[in-house]
């Protein structure tokens, strides 16, 4: 018998990994200076200094977000501003068409209704 903790760090993991992947796809697309390891280091240390932002400040957090998210990956991936602004856009639109394929699909195999 697989012990429940076991599956959770299972699931929790491939979660990780599958985040990593739009910015790891868009990434590319500009041409920036990547590999997947790379991608999941950068995924892991930004969501590490976002959340530690979103703790300490609490007015105009989106902006300042942004413009920390843009310039790490400006930084880690050797882009330009204009291009780590269009990669964090491309990352945005392919989190949202995946995230919509998959409840579709869901929606279909479970009989789940997509709009409540």
């Amino acid at each position: 018998m697989v012990d429940i903790n076991t599956i959770k760090f299972i699931i929790i993991v491939a979660l990780f990994i599958l985040s990593a992947l739009p910015l790891h796809r868009s990434v590319k697309f500009f041409k920036g200076k990547t590999n997947f390891p790379k991608t999941l280091l950068i995924t892991f240390i930004s969501g590490l200094i976002i959340s530690a932002i979103s703790l300490l400040i609490k007015f105009y957090l989106g902006a300042i977000i942004f413009i920390v998210l843009i310039g790490i990956y400006k930084k880690a991936f050797n882009l330009k501003w204009t291009k780590a602004i269009m990669v964090c856009a491309l990352q945005f639109i392919l989190i949202t068409v995946s995230s919509i394929i998959i409840a579709l699909i869901s929606g279909l195999l479970l009989k789940l209704p997509l709009f409540r």
